[in-house]
């Protein structure tokens, strides 16, 4: 059965913030940056997190990177590494709840190995951007590491780069999407004005968005940092939190319309999510 996206569908596990709640309890999002020209994509996730209810973000970067992300954040942490050995060693910290990996993080054999080792050691991990397409040509080596856990964000072209010709020729955008999620084994989010989520048990959501202004640079940068906030231990689960990252990414979309840039779906967060807290009373 194919489901219209809308709060009574995942509302009741959505993480509001409890009395007793501290910062890591409200989740540590680890973020993989890109280099140096491209941490903007990193930037923006890393914001969205926080500002839908992550407790801390966490970049991580190369030293030059963090020399031009430094003056651009105020509340996100920062870490320094230099190779998927340092990373999988970041990877071994018990606060993190869920890990983003993919946006502008180039396309290479590095980025392939980092989202490897972070599926490898944290369950909640959202897959986006350059890490779908860094496994284009081996896409059976990323699936044999991801589970119904696994959040795969990708448009279009990216889904086309990831899936063979048997899926990729399927007109249907349903049907397609929802063989690439058994495919997969994994939770797949097929962007769009038409927004496709799909379960590996063919569990199926339609988000329809009435926002063509979100069709903007960053704008994918800032849903996979939401999802990524909203996934994790005592959170939602990886399909409800697709589902909840998609309607608040679309309502913003709505309500800002012409002239929107990233920047600012990021900065009015907080207006979608205290509309979700009083359909939550």
């Amino acid at each position: 059965m194919i489901l219209k996206n809308s709060p009574d569908l995942w509302i009741d596990q959505f993480p509001f913030p409890e009395d007793a709640d501290h910062k890591y309890s409200r989740g540590l999002v680890l973020i993989n940056s890109g280099p140096v020209f491209k941490t903007g994509a990193a930037r923006l996730a890393g914001r969205a997190a926080m500002r839908v209810g992550a407790g801390a973000v966490k970049l991580i970067c190369d030293k030059e990177s963090a020399q031009i992300l430094e003056p651009q954040i105020s509340v996100e942490l920062i870490s320094v590494i230099q190779n998927k050995n340092e990373f999988q060693t970041m990877l071994k910290d018990k606060k993190i709840s869920s890990v983003l990996i993919g946006p502008g993080n180039t396309i290479s054999d590095e980025t392939k190995a980092r989202t490897l080792l972070a599926l490898a050691f944290i369950d909640h991990v959202v897959i986006d951007a350059d890490a779908i397409t860094s496994f284009e040509g081996s896409p059976d080596e990323l699936f044999i590491d991801t589970y119904e856990h696994t959040i795969l964000t990708p448009h279009e072209g990216e889904f086309k780069r990831l899936f063979g010709d048997k899926i990729n020729n399927i007109e249907d955008k349903v049907v397609r999407t929802v063989e690439g999620a058994k495919k997969a084994g994994s939770i797949v989010l097929l962007k769009g004005s038409d927004t496709v989520i799909a379960h590996p048990s063919g569990k199926v959501v339609i988000n329809s968005s009435k926002a063509p202004y979100l069709a903007t640079a960053g704008s994918g940068d800032v849903l996979a940092g939401i999802i990524s906030s909203l996934v994790g231990r005592n959170k939602m689960n990886a399909f409800n939190a697709a589902c909840a990252g998609s309607w608040i990414h679309s309502q913003l979309g709505e309500l800002l319309g012409p002239g929107l840039i990233a920047d600012d779906l990021v900065d009015n967060i907080p207006l979608i999510v205290k509309k979700l807290s009083k359909l939550n009373i």
